[in-house]
């Protein structure tokens, strides 16, 4: 029983301790747009594009890895980061987009246009250990 009960409070401190479990980032796009085209950062830190995509959407995914951030070493310490990034433009002449990048099921960063052919972009860098806000 002990050795139980020893385990589970070892996974219960790994499990509050940032950086120990996974990190995953939501993209979502909604609103009254009849399409968009999406432009985004993937899990590995690389550029994807898509086209003419219907609402609601959403992309969700585990980040692999952090990319190296040179902003955040001050000599003794390398940090790491991930720059979360949506954008999308609206295909009409009419409608609204809204994005929202999400990380570990928290909002973290939002933006709404309406319009034609308007453009909504949100973008998070994401420190590992770190929350949203």
């Amino acid at each position: 029983m002990k050795k139980y009960f020893f385990a589970f409070c070892l996974v219960l401190m790994c499990l509050l301790i940032a950086g120990c479990g996974p990190t995953i980032i939501r993209y979502e796009v909604t609103g009254t747009a009849p399409s968009v085209n999406i432009t985004m950062n993937n899990s590995h830190g690389g550029t994807e594009q898509l086209s003419n995509v219907s609402l609601p959407w959403f992309k969700e995914f585990r980040l692999e890895k952090y990319a190296r951030d040179p902003e955040y070493d001050d000599g003794n310490y390398v940090g790491a980061s991930y720059l979360s990034y949506l954008s999308t433009q609206n295909n009409g002449y009419s409608g609204s987009i809204t994005v929202k990048i999400y990380r570990n099921g928290r909002e973290c960063q939002k933006a709404t246009s309406t319009g034609a052919h308007v453009t909504a972009t949100a973008s998070k860098k994401i420190l590992p250990g770190t929350e949203c806000y």
